[in-house]
């Protein structure tokens, strides 16, 4: 059951990042679970619950990141990173397509809604897409809610593909797209009613979900899991 993140687990990742070192985390690895992780999951779990509630069609499933990062990849970092993410997709789990994500970590929070791993020939087909009902994804767009706290997220073309206006252009010309909110809940984000908060805030996005879920289903660059 979830009964709010514990506001010290930030300080958790601030300490963190001060000692990314085994021993410190080895010696500390009670209160990463108590403060960080149990909570973390549960979160995960509670807000999945609720948005499949909401909207029972999809049957997302929540994964959940380890703290650990990829030994392959520490670049002279340390051996954990200073932050935690979950994510909701349909059926399995994979680490590409479209997905919602929420992310707590030393920085505060992020969450929404994501085209993870989205390669040039998908993005081409985001473009085709728009052009084929322009009037439907401006729609969408403008239904966002919350729109003037939301961001898009994702590299641009240093070369514009089109001009499609000003709603338009930041989605058209960028290789991938995520759009989503930067520390929205303020100290609500310490609250047993952040589940709540998060799958009514991923609920408003699912009309933009099945856009990108049509253009993963166009796309044959895609493992055969969604």
């Amino acid at each position: 059951m979830f009964s709010g993140i514990p506001e010290q687990s930030i300080d958790f990742f601030y300490q963190l990042a001060l000692n990314n070192q085994r021993p410190w985390f080895q010696e500390h690895k009670e209160e990463f679970l108590t403060l960080v992780d149990g909570p973390f999951k549960a979160l995960a779990r509670e807000s999945a619950r609720l948005l499949n509630a909401r909207a029972p069609k999809y049957g997302f499933q929540p994964k959940v990141s380890r703290i650990y990062r990829d030994a392959r990849r520490l670049f002279g970092r340390g051996p954990y990173k200073d932050h935690l993410w979950f994510s909701f997709q349909r059926g399995e789990n994979s680490a590409a397509g479209p997905m919602f994500w929420f992310e707590l970590g030393l920085q505060g929070t992020s969450h929404g809604l994501g085209f993870w791993g989205e390669t040039p020939g998908q993005a081409a087909l985001f473009r085709k897409a728009i052009d084929k009902e322009p009037a439907r994804f401006q729609r969408l767009i403008q239904g966002i809610p919350q729109g003037d706290k939301c961001r898009l997220w994702g590299e641009e073309y240093k070369r514009p593909k089109a001009e499609r206006g000003p709603l338009l252009n930041p989605w058209y010309n960028r290789k991938q797209h995520s759009v989503g909110y930067e520390n929205l809940f303020g100290q609500a984000l310490f609250s047993p009613q952040l589940p709540e908060l998060l799958a009514e805030s991923f609920a408003g996005l699912l009309e933009l979900y099945d856009f990108f879920l049509e253009v993963w289903h166009m796309s044959d660059e895609k493992p055969d899991l969604l």
